[in-house]
C-alpha cells in the first residue's frame, strides 16, 4: 500500500472513530441524572405546581421540588387506598380500614388541612388531579347501601369544600370498565375511557352536568390511558396495543392518530402503551411503549416522530414532563430508579 493510501486510510479511521465519539456521546446527552424512588417500585409520575411527585405501589409519595432534584425529596406514608399532590405543597388521600373520608395534609402528610366525608358505603379506588393541581377526580365503588355497585366519579377542587358527582353508574345494570379519567386545569370537562363493548371514550361538561358526547371505536377492544392538551382543547387517548388517537374535546372527532410500529416481544409478553404525557408547552407528546421500555415523542403540530429512546431495562411505569417541557421523568415498575432525561425540541 502506498503512503498516500495509508494515510487516506488513516484519516477515514480516525473520522470514523470521532463519529462514533458523537454518536454515543449524543445518545448519553438525553440523560441527566437518577434519583433514589420508592424501593417497592413507582406506580405513578406526576408534575404539579412545580414539583416531581413519585406515588410508590404502596401508596407512599416522594416529592422534589423540579428546580432542586439534588436534594433529598419529601416522603409521606400515609395510610391510603389512594393518594394525589395537589396546588399548594398539599397531598389529598383517602384515609383507609373503613373510615370513607378524604384529607388533605401538608407535603409530608403529618398536619391535616382539610377533610371531607364520603357516602356511605363508599370505597376509594383512584385519585387523580388536573396537571395544574387545582381541582380533582375521585372515583368510589359503593359497597354498602341502597346504590350497592354503583361506581362514581366526584370533582373537587383544591380546598375540599365539596364533592360534586358527575358521574354514576351501576356496574351491575351496565357492562362497562372505566381504565382511566382526566379533568382539564380549569375544571370545566372531564374524560372518561375504558371497554363498552368495544373500546368506549366520553366527555361530560362539568358546569353543566351532563354528556358533551360519547363514543365506540370497533377498530380497537378498550382505551386504557388520557391526556388532556394545556388548553383542554384536544383530549388523547391510548388504545391497548400500540395507538394514540387524538380527538377534538368539544366533538370528539379524530383530528389525528399517532401510531407506534409492531415489534417482536417474548412470548410470554404483548405489546402495550403503558402510560402517555402531554408537555406543559402543548409541543410534544410522549408516551412508552412495553416490552420495549421505549419513550417515543411526537411533534404534535406536525404529527411527526422526534425521537425515541430506550429509557429503562424494566417495565416503565409513567412518566411526566418538567414544567418548562425541558425535561422528562420517567418510573420503574419494580425497582427505586427514576431517571431525568432531556427531552429534544420539534425542528
Amino acid at each position: 500500500m502506498s503512503k498516500k493510501n495509508r494515510n487516506i486510510v488513516v484519516a477515514v479511521i480516525i473520522l470514523a472513530g470521532l463519529l462514533s465519539i458523537m454518536i454515543f456521546s449524543n445518545s448519553k446527552s438525553d440523560f441527566v441524572r437518577q434519583l433514589q424512588g420508592p424501593i417497592e417500585g413507582t406506580d405513578s409520575v406526576i408534575t404539579v405546581d412545580g414539583r416531581l411527585s413519585i406515588v410508590s405501589k404502596e401508596n407512599h409519595i416522594y416529592t422534589w421540588q423540579w428546580k432542586e432534584l439534588t436534594l433529598w425529596p419529601v416522603v409521606a406514608k400515609p395510610q391510603s387506598q389512594a393518594l394525589a399532590p395537589i396546588a399548594g405543597d398539599k397531598v389529598i388521600y383517602d384515609a383507609s380500614a373503613g373510615i370513607g373520608k378524604l384529607i388533605i395534609t401538608n407535603l409530608k402528610a403529618d398536619k391535616e388541612l382539610a377533610s371531607l366525608s364520603l357516602p356511605y358505603g363508599a370505597e376509594c379506588k383512584k385519585i387523580k388531579t388536573s396537571s395544574n393541581g387545582k381541582f380533582g377526580v375521585v372515583s368510589m365503588l359503593l359497597k354498602d347501601g341502597a346504590q350497592k355497585d354503583w361506581l362514581k366519579l366526584a370533582i373537587f377542587n383544591s380546598d375540599l369544600k365539596d364533592l360534586l358527582f358527575i358521574f354514576q353508574k351501576d356496574t351491575k345494570a351496565e357492562d362497562f370498565s372505566l381504565y382511566d379519567f382526566v379533568i382539564t386545569d380549569d375544571g370545566k370537562l372531564l374524560a372518561g375511557a375504558g371497554k363498552k363493548g368495544k373500546a368506549w371514550i366520553f366527555v361530560t361538561d362539568i358546569k353543566n352536568e351532563k354528556i358533551l358526547w360519547e363514543r365506540t371505536f370497533d377498530e380497537y377492544d378498550q382505551f386504557t390511558f388520557l391526556a388532556f392538551s394545556p388548553d383542554g382543547r384536544t383530549l388523547y387517548v391510548t388504545e391497548k396495543v400500540r395507538y394514540i388517537i387524538a380527538l377534538d374535546s368539544a366533538t370528539g372527532n379524530t383530528i389525528r392518530v399517532y401510531e407506534i410500529p409492531i415489534y417482536a416481544t417474548p412470548s410470554n409478553q404483548k405489546e402495550n402503551v403503558s402510560c402517555i404525557a402531554i408537555s406543559p408547552d402543548g409541543k410534544i407528546l410522549a408516551a412508552d411503549t412495553e416490552p420495549a421500555c421505549d419513550v417515543w415523542y411526537w411533534d404534535l403540530n406536525t404529527g411527526k416522530k422526534i425521537a425515541s429512546f430506550q429509557a429503562s431495562e424494566f417495565t416503565v411505569s409513567d412518566i411526566a414532563f418538567s414544567p418548562d417541557s425541558k425535561y422528562l421523568a420517567t418510573g420503574c415498575l419494580v425497582t427505586p430508579e427514576i431517571k431525568i432525561w432531556k427531552v429534544p425540541q420539534p425542528k
